[in-house]
Order: structure tokens, then C-alpha cells, then sequence
């Protein structure tokens, strides 16, 4: 399974396993000073540190996307009500988060190449961009024959 689809139990477990074998390892060099290359165990738990502070600083990476992510499942959901008065799917939400990073990153997009990037017919495309438009979240600008995106300030 694919690291980022791993829950955090698991890779807990792995940064305590990797804990444990730097705590091994150092208890073999007490033991086998003569035996044991110092260089060797030196390299080894250098790179063993680095492994760690990148799982962590990964670790906090993902938080920070999960918060965001909540946050804007959040918003969306206070606004979702978009006259029809039932709450709006979950993959709804996903589309419209996804279309919203994508406008910040890009800034100002047509809605075929948002459909191209998103993998989505351009019909349902359109769809999702008139209830954000409708909503308030995105500004349509119309060039000649084509419509683009992009998202309101404030």
C-alpha cells in the first residue's frame, strides 16, 4: 500500500521501528567496539536521522494538507445549500476543492482545461463551475466564445 494511504497508526509504527533500530544499533557499538566499523555505524545512523527528520517534516506536510482540506469540506458545506436546501455529496466537495486549487495555482482557466485536468466531461465541468459562480466562490469572464474561471478576492 502506498505510503500517503497508510493510516497514521502505521507509520507511527514505522518511525518507532526505526527508533528502536538506532537504539540497537548503538547498543551494538558499546558492545563490539573493536568489531564494529564506527564509520560504518556512524553513516548508518546519520542516514537513519535524515530517514526520521523526513518522515516527520512529511508528516507535518500532510497534517497541514488534511487541515486545509477539512477547512475547505468545512466551508463548502456551510455554503452547500446552493437553493436546493440538501447538503452536498462528499465527492461534490472534493471536485470543488480540487477546481479551487487548481484556479489558485493556475489563477484563471477555461472550463475545457479544467475538465482535461480534472478528468471530467466538460458538460459536468460547467456544472460544478455555474453553482460555484452562483455561490460566489469564482468570477466568469467571457473572451469572444470562450468562458474563463477564476477565483473571487476576499
Amino acid at each position: 500500500m502506498p505510503g500517503f494511504l497508510r493510516s497514521s497508526d502505521e507509520k507511527r509504527k514505522d518511525i518507532n521501528s526505526l527508533l528502536v533500530l538506532k537504539s540497537k544499533l548503538n547498543q551494538e557499538r558499546v558492545k563490539l567496539r573493536e568489531d564494529f566499523d564506527s564509520r560504518k555505524a556512524d553513516w548508518i545512523e546519520q542516514k537513519m536521522d535524515d530517514i526520521l527528520f523526513r518522515l516527520r517534516e512529511m508528516e507535518k506536510k500532510l497534517e497541514g494538507v488534511k487541515r486545509e482540506r477539512i477547512h475547505d469540506i468545512i466551508e463548502y458545506q456551510k455554503m452547500s445549500t446552493s437553493g436546493k436546501g440538501k447538503p452536498e455529496s462528499m465527492r461534490t466537495l472534493k471536485v470543488k476543492s480540487m477546481i479551487k486549487s487548481l484556479l489558485e495555482e493556475h489563477r484563471k482557466l477555461a472550463s475545457t482545461d479544467l475538465s482535461k485536468m480534472l478528468k471530467l466531461s466538460r458538460t459536468r465541468c460547467n456544472e460544478y463551475l455555474i453553482e460555484m459562480e452562483r455561490e460566489g466562490v469564482l468570477k466568469g469572464t467571457t473572451v469572444r466564445r470562450k468562458k474563463f474561471y477564476e477565483l473571487r478576492k476576499g
